[in-house]
């Protein structure tokens, strides 16, 4: 069984904030779009009343986009 190096493993959930400054849009277009249902639950979701950004699913759902 190979078990996965925790040095190498990647979070991809981050915070709107975080996710805000990676994405290069600002926290309040991605909350009023995530609100108006643009992005799909896979790419944000509300945990505990916090926003939360899957940053590869956002990869992955941006460049199908386009």
């Amino acid at each position: 069984m190979h078990t996965q190096n925790p040095k190498l493993a990647k979070i991809s959930i981050v915070t709107l904030k975080q996710a805000s400054d990676l994405i290069g849009l600002s926290t309040k277009t991605l909350r009023e779009k995530a609100n108006e249902g643009i992005y799909p639950s896979t790419v944000m979701s509300k945990i505990n009343g916090t926003w939360m950004v899957d940053t590869e699913e956002w990869n992955r759902w941006h460049r199908a986009k386009m």
